[in-house]
């Protein structure tokens, strides 16, 4: 190579070529503003009155807005099947703690009887 080439100093650099499974980049702006979208429907659903419709709307919804950040801005969607076994057991592990401390957070009722 010649030493007064165009790039002085990166003589020494090695041309990595193109990785074949390159998935390119997703649009994130129509991710983004489907999660505007997403948030938006949100906002309106708990204006309902019915408390019981309002939590499943609004839990159902968030679960979609962390399936789109997690397969998109973390991309999960391009990852290999290991990464998605290791979620599943992560989120498994997770459920277990939240059922074994339930007992710890809910209130006891106790109906004592009064001595006469």
């Amino acid at each position: 190579m010649d030493i007064h080439s165009s790039n002085p100093g990166l003589e020494h650099e090695v041309v990595v070529p193109k990785e074949p499974d390159y998935h390119g980049h997703p649009n994130y702006l129509k991710i983004y503003l489907t999660l505007l979208g997403l948030f938006a429907l949100t906002v309106v659903a708990s204006l309902l009155h019915n408390p019981l419709i309002v939590f499943f709307i609004v839990f159902g919804i968030s679960i979609i807005k962390g399936t789109l950040v997690l397969l998109y801005f973390m991309h999960l969607k391009w990852e290999p099947t290991l990464i998605w076994i290791m979620l599943g057991l992560a989120l498994l592990i997770l459920l277990f703690l939240f059922i074994g401390t339930y007992p710890d957070i809910v209130p006891v009722q106790r109906y004592l009887v009064p001595k006469a």
